[in-house]
């Protein structure tokens, strides 16, 4: 995948354009860091491709928080203490 500088896109808009259209997809570097994926869409499979994206993103943040709940070895608990920590959290919010 082609990556581009955000201030190619800011200063030179048709590079951008042309590789857009030429990769089908770019990725936008901030400060030399990844800042966001530009993908080309046609207008007829716009609802569908955001979407797709909306699922891929949810995806992702199921992913990361099964990740980090792994790190603090919260998968080990079992159904009981879940529930107990659940019934925990509904109380204190109620009071």
């Amino acid at each position: 995948m082609e990556t581009l500088a955000l201030r190619v896109l800011r200063n030179e808009p048709g590079k951008f354009e042309e590789l857009l259209s030429r990769q089908g997809s770019v990725l936008l570097n901030k400060d030399g860091k990844p800042f966001a994926l530009a993908v080309d869409v046609a207008e007829a499979s716009l609802e569908e491709t955001l979407r797709l994206v909306m699922q891929v993103r949810a995806q992702l943040a199921v992913s990361q928080m099964r990740g980090e709940a792994r790190a603090r070895g919260l998968h080990k608990l079992t159904a009981v203490q879940v529930d107990k920590a659940v019934r925990s959290t509904r109380a204190r919010r109620k009071a």
